[in-house]
């Protein structure tokens, strides 16, 4: 009977396997890797597309801004309260933007596209490693609960072989109360491994932009590692190309920009107007015509004129503006400084993880996970054997389940490490 206890047991975690079993399809959801979850992400995140919505205002906005401004139309009218005297005008005022005004404007708009266009590249590459650690987070707590669930059963037919040998009374019953106190304490992990999963899994539809009750199946594993990576100097060029530093130096042109346009605003400019002029005058007197006839002596005059309206910077010379611009871009050249700074550490602090990540697990996979499977094994031989108590074994199924866990962390680590190289060396070749 204690042979039968231990095979049940010993069955149960032995087809657990080593490292991370690969995860089953679930039947009617739909099925995405990890890539292809970012592809998802790429497509349907609200955020993202909202982004992209901005990119294209900003066209918009840079169209607009190579537009000459629009002439002015202008009409008047006079009528003499006393006198049939009345007048009627129509002009027609067109500015002439001189002094690099439309060269400002243009600037500041190919910027601020170009920033919005950096910025959703920026967006991306976050967006790729947030959806890949929330990949991993699922990952990391499916194992467990495939790990625990499988424990569980093993040890529920265990209670079943111990439950009759006490009815025969060939064990005590404190051992029954022992195991069912280890199932009991495996079901409720099993349950918080489960809201685990499950929240995880809701999170990472929010970043796919699927809704809650949508089916969504993760295919993959922890224990498919990326190939090794070694530290190397990162080349100037690779971190010039990264988008939050392309970001950061679109802000240093955009600030650049707006300090020529602000000095265009602050020059002479000028308008330039024509018109015409219907002009009717008389008195109330009466004169003779040419032919001795009465008539009111009064006439029509038409008038042609042209003018030219110069606006004269003595007062205001956008000095304001000017300065305000100037600090602004000695501000974006600072962030350009940090980012590229940033960049640098980032990378170094990714490889670094990595490489720490990578002898973790090396020592779980070889020091202490292969190790912890075969003290479990003596100890339920041992128990088997009857040289020690269910307590003991319970025990040192603990300790395995810790070493799982720890195995699982480590795996997780890697991955996570392996995401951050990726985030941190994204748009080198963008």
């Amino acid at each position: 009977m204690r042979k039968l206890l231990f095979v049940s047991i010993f069955l149960g975690w032995t087809f657990m396997g080593a490292g991370a079993p690969g995860a089953q399809p679930l039947e009617g959801k739909s099925e995405f890797t990890v890539e292809g979850l970012v592809t998802q992400a790429l497509a349907q995140n609200p955020e993202i597309q909202a982004m992209r919505a901005e990119v294209e205002a900003a066209g918009g906005r840079l169209r607009q801004a190579g537009l000459r401004p629009n002439p002015m139309l202008e009409f008047s009218g006079q009528k003499s309260v006393y006198s049939p005297d009345n007048n009627v005008g129509v002009g027609v005022t067109i500015p002439l933007d001189l002094n690099g005004r439309l060269e400002g404007r243009v600037g500041v708009a190919e910027r601020e596209a170009e920033m919005k266009r950096k910025q959703l590249s920026d967006k991306e590459r976050k967006m790729r490693a947030e959806v890949r650690m929330k990949a991993g987070e699922v990952l990391a707590a499916r194992r467990n609960l495939r790990f625990t669930e499988e424990l569980l059963q093993a040890n529920r037919r265990a209670q079943g072989v111990l439950g009759e040998r006490v009815r025969k009374g060939a064990a005590p019953s404190l051992e029954e109360s022992l195991l069912q106190v280890e199932v009991n304490r495996l079901e409720a992990s099993r349950r918080i491994l489960r809201s685990r999963v499950e929240i995880a899994t809701l999170q990472l539809k929010t970043l796919a932009g699927m809704a809650p009750e949508s089916p969504l199946a993760l295919n993959g594993s922890l224990s498919n590692l990326p190939p090794a990576l070694e530290r190397k100097e990162v080349p100037n060029a690779e971190i010039e190309a990264r988008p939050d530093v392309a970001l950061a130096r679109t802000e240093t042109e955009l600030a650049r920009a707006k300090i020529e346009k602000e000095k265009a605003e602050g020059k002479w400019d000028a308008s330039f107007n024509v018109g015409y002029q219907r002009m009717k005058s008389g008195f109330n007197l009466m004169g003779l015509t040419e032919a001795g006839a009465m008539r009111d002596i009064e006439d029509t005059f038409h008038f042609v004129g042209v003018g030219l309206t110069i606006m004269l910077p003595f007062r205001n010379q956008n000095q304001g503006n000017i300065a305000a611009a100037m600090a602004e871009a000695k501000s974006a050249e600072r962030r350009l400084a940090y980012a590229r700074l940033t960049a640098r550490q980032e990378v170094a602090a990714s490889l670094a993880q990595y490489e720490a990540a990578k002898r973790s697990l090396e020592i779980y996979q070889g020091g202490v996970w292969e190790i912890a499977r075969r003290n479990l094994d003596v100890v339920w031989k041992t128990y088997e054997l009857g040289r020690t108590s269910l307590l003991d074994a319970i025990a040192e199924q603990r300790r395995y389940i810790e070493v799982e866990m720890g195995l699982t962390d480590a795996l997780k680590q890697i991955f996570d490490a392996a995401t951050e190289i990726e985030r941190a060396h994204a748009g080198a070749a963008r």
